[in-house]
């Protein structure tokens, strides 16, 4: 799951996490201000009001998702667009909030409610609709209306080389140390840290695995398992488990197991070192 999560681009786990705020949010106030209203049902957990918040918070999601993608027009094109898809959107719920309320008679025999109710609701979540966007907004602005450099040299020979560290800097207890790259073995995930397991020991760095993977240079680390890189020179056998599970021993002796989507990875080391041998458990 969390691999998974980790390939979604940063900005639309921005954007999903504040589409599932808004529905949160909606729900809460709508839960709140019935509680206050005597005429109207003080249940926590109503399918109508469920269904309604649900369908505001997707709308809320295609609205942030329209946002930056007219976010390379003009300032006055952009609020053109964004007000008149606004005010679409508030419509939209009239209707939207009309149909649910249609399918909650059909199917539960609820009373209906009147237009009134509708309206009033549609009014409400407008508030909170616009209160919403403009809070993403603004913290959170589009970087694709940043206009790109008049003009771009092309890249010399040694600009074109990627540049890898030397060395990384670890935690250890109460120490912060310098870690050469020269000497880790293998890394492994942990959390919200990876651990780094070096011959001088092993230390947490704060981090995920896929962005310190891109720190590393490829011809020296190779990924094994989605939660373990391992250097290339350390791996000195491929070992097949009697559940036919793969595994790698390094030359401290350690194992590290080899992942399903990652065993073209090891093939390639395999391949690639004459001295290594492939055991069996």
């Amino acid at each position: 799951m969390a691999f998974l999560i980790e390939r979604v681009p940063a900005r639309e786990r921005l954007r999903m996490g504040c589409a599932l705020a808004f529905w949160a949010g909606t729900y809460l106030l709508f839960l709140a201000w019935n509680q206050l209203q005597d005429q109207f049902p003080s249940a926590i957990w109503q399918t109508r009001r469920l269904l309604t918040t649900a369908l505001g918070a997707a709308v809320f999601y295609g609205f942030t998702l329209l946002a930056d993608k007219v976010a390379t027009r003009s300032l006055r094109e952009r609020i053109a667009i964004l007000l008149a898809v606004g005010l679409g959107c508030c419509a939209f719920m009239i209707l939207g909030r009309a149909a649910i309320d249609q399918l909650i008679v059909l199917e539960f025999g609820e009373p209906p409610s009147t237009l009134d109710r509708h309206l009033r609701f549609a009014l409400i979540w407008a508030g909170y609709f616009l209160g919403g966007s403009l809070a993403f907004l603004s913290f959170a602005p589009a970087q694709a209306h940043e206009a790109p450099p008049a003009e771009v040299s092309a890249p010399s020979a040694v600009e074109s080389q990627p540049s890898f560290p030397e060395a990384l800097w670890v935690s250890r207890g109460r120490e912060t140390l310098r870690v050469a790259v020269d000497a880790i073995d293998w890394i492994e995930a942990e959390g919200d840290y990876v651990r780094l397991h070096a011959s001088s020991g092993s230390g947490l760095l704060r981090g995920t695995l896929t962005g310190l993977e891109a720190q590393l240079d490829p011809a020296e680390f190779a990924r094994v398992h989605r939660s373990a890189i391992c250097r290339r020179n350390a791996v000195v056998a491929l070992i097949r488990k009697p559940s036919g599970a793969l595994a790698v021993r390094l030359k401290t002796g350690q194992e590290v197991p080899v992942g399903r989507s990652y065993r073209d990875s090891v093939a390639a080391i395999v391949g690639s070192g004459r001295e290594l041998s492939r055991v069996s458990a």
